[in-house]
């Protein structure tokens, strides 16, 4: 994508150009480990799964490098990850597999949310409006965040695409009609399908098989976690950087993300690299109108109702 949706000049031609310059090698060696990790991490709890101590923060370790394999996916999507688009596509199918996305379905969805980011009518996550504000009680945010809504996120369309007729696409997917080449996306939907017919299968014959269901559900709740802090309660208008948060969160989590915690500078800027945004965030850090502190911090004000959805630290005695 190589629009731009900040329509100030806040970063100079001349400083930009260089942003926008795309590196293999980065991504390679990122990814690289990030499969690595993935792969040592499920063998590990294959093996020990029958001793449950060992088993669960094995499993625990691996839902959340699972659930950040959505960083690399993104970028792929965005063909940024790469110089040339064979790097891109073999990228986002390594990644798309695993996120349960195919590349075709998710690029049309997620450029219809960049072009349309905040918009109750036509921004793709949020057709169910009560996502566009944060879950006003402990109840609400615990059922938000036990990532069953992003898991049918991505089950509804898959099935759909791969098995409903073009017609009664609209029905699950308002966005279809922006998919530009509807037979590649069917035959990807069932390409992902049967890998992941496949992967059911052969868990459901290892002896800790069942570990890895819980390791696949808990991926989502990581997702939803720092997903939700996107763009969640924040207006439907202004700028871009307005509409969208930015979390200055610490080198372990921005690692895994991709960088992907510079979420305003990314919607500002999407052709920008991963590898460029810490950079983008120094030029344009005093104009970022949603810019919080940590993931942690943020989601305990949520959770406790209080009235700042920031990560910014409640003053004492407040509530």
């Amino acid at each position: 994508m190589d629009e731009q949706f900040e329509t100030r000049t806040l970063v100079p031609p001349a400083a930009l150009k260089p942003l926008l310059t795309r590196r293999t090698w980065p991504s390679v060696l990122r990814l690289g480990l990030h499969l690595l990790s993935f792969v040592g991490l499920g063998a590990a709890l294959t093996l020990n799964a029958t001793t449950f101590w060992v088993a669960l923060p094995l499993a625990v370790a691996l839902a959340w490098v699972w659930s950040s394999l959505f960083a690399p996916f993104h970028e792929c999507t965005h063909r940024t990850a790469f110089c040339s688009p064979t790097g891109n596509r073999l990228g986002a199918w390594l990644t798309g597999i695993p996120f349960g996305m195919a590349p075709s379905v998710y690029r049309a969805f997620h450029f219809e949310h960049h072009r349309h980011t905040q918009d109750l009518e036509r921004d793709p996550e949020l057709l169910d409006p009560r996502y566009a504000q944060w879950p006003d009680s402990r109840l609400t945010w615990l059922i938000a965040n036990s990532g069953y809504g992003l898991m049918m996120l991505k089950i509804r369309p898959l099935l759909g695409f791969a098995f409903r007729d073009k017609s009664r696409w609209a029905e699950f997917a308002p966005w279809s009609s922006q998919v530009a080449e509807p037979e590649q996306l069917v035959r990807e939907c069932r390409i992902l399908c049967a890998c992941w017919a496949a992967l059911l299968w052969v868990t459901a014959l290892l002896p800790g098989g069942l570990w890895w269901w819980f390791a696949a559900w808990f991926t989502h709740v990581f997702q939803t976690l720092w997903v939700s802090a996107e763009h969640s309660g924040l207006p439907h208008d202004g700028s871009i950087l307005r509409r969208t948060r930015t979390v200055q969160s610490n080198a372990f989590v921005r690692f895994w993300l991709w960088n992907m915690n510079f979420h305003a500078e990314h919607h500002g800027w999407p052709a920008i690299p991963w590898h460029k945004l810490p950079q983008t965030h120094d030029l344009v850090a005093a104009h970022l109108e949603s810019s919080v502190s940590g993931y942690t911090a943020l989601q305990s004000n949520i959770f406790h109702g209080r009235d700042l959805p920031t990560g910014d630290p409640h003053p004492a005695g407040t509530g």
